[in-house]
């Protein structure tokens, strides 16, 4: 059986978050939240994930019962609404149930993380291999029946030897990926995993909350296709052949976009270089980024000079602000 694990500080926020912004937030307090949440993806993905587990506790009838038993309870801030009393009860599930169920770290087994722009292949006992990203973090088990590997962060380029009696799961926050024998791409971004097929073929379904939320139907990818998991769906998408180096720039020490949101373009040059981007203007994570370079912070910086007119400003030696170029 999976074991619970610590939630990170960005799950801890957005449980605070969760409550706050599903009663009565003043007008600071939704100012304050949106620049929480656009300051890093993991905020994101951590109240993204938490608020769908949060919409099917709130809907359980035994906890509304609840809820209105106690809504006579104090009202010591301006967002204390009778809903929100069962915020104890509804975030320890979360705590205790959604992460119980979405376990990171197979037991057992063994845990790997990789400083950012470091590149790491790991030789399964199986003979599969796993190269994993700058900031990647992977847990893998492998066991007679099955062979379980959790990645937690980064992309991970996997190379599977087939084995009917084991089959290969990939766990993302997302949902799980499921293998006989294949060779695929895994990479997580923001709220978004992608799943690119280099040869054979691969399953994939999206978790749907964690909470009594099962998965999405599944869908299957052969080469030249994707999977992609997010907020509860599992899509299918088509690629050209075109797209596969790009999909493994990382490998090679380059920088790949095609369509990413800003937001995750951060992510990733954060990931192979270390270097920490802000913006000035949240809703300039939206903005889409194309582009290929190397991975090196100057040459992102002039990509995101020529391509979406913004201007750097730096702050010590690895932290940039990112900002809209004003008129002279």
């Amino acid at each position: 059986m999976p074991g619970r694990r610590t939630l990170t500080e960005a799950e801890r926020q957005a449980s605070d978050w969760i409550v706050r912004m599903n009663g009565e937030p003043s007008a600071a307090e939704r100012a304050e939240f949106e620049a929480w949440r656009s300051a890093d993806p993991a905020n994101a993905a951590a109240f993204e994930a938490l608020q769908r587990t949060w919409s099917k506790i709130a809907g359980n009838p035994a906890l509304k019962g609840q809820a209105g038993a106690n809504d006579i309870a104090p009202r010591h801030n301006s967002w204390a609404r009778p809903v929100i009393a069962i915020a104890a009860s509804a975030l320890m599930a979360i705590g205790g149930l959604y992460w119980f169920t979405r376990s990171p770290t197979p037991v057992p087994g063994q845990h790997y993380v990789t400083a950012p722009a470091e590149i790491r292949t790991i030789t399964l006992n199986d003979g599969s291999t796993i190269t994993l990203s700058g900031a990647g973090e992977a847990s893998v088990a492998i066991e007679e029946n099955e062979r379980r590997v959790h990645l937690t962060a980064g992309s991970a380029l996997f190379d599977v030897v087939h084995d009917e009696r084991r089959p290969f799961i990939v766990e993302t926050p997302q949902g799980d990926i499921r293998v006989l024998g294949t060779e695929f791409v895994v990479r997580i971004a923001g709220d978004t995993v992608r799943t690119t097929v280099l040869r054979g073929s691969v399953s994939g379904a999206a978790d749907r909350g964690g909470l009594l939320g099962g998965q999405s139907a599944t869908v299957t990818a052969q080469v030249n296709e994707e999977i992609v998991l997010s907020q509860g769906n599992a899509e299918l998408v088509e690629i050209n052949a075109e797209a596969i180096p790009r999909r493994l720039a990382w490998r090679d020490n380059m920088l790949a976009f095609d369509g990413e949101t800003l937001n995750q373009a951060i992510a990733e040059v954060s990931q192979q270089t270390g270097w920490q981007f802000e913006l000035s203007d949240p809703s300039l994570g939206a903005e889409r980024v194309g582009g290929y370079v190397h991975a090196d912070p100057e040459a992102f910086i002039e990509l995101m000079s020529t391509s979406l007119n913004l201007q750097a400003e730096r702050e010590g030696e690895r932290r940039v602000i990112l900002s809209r170029r004003t008129a002279p």
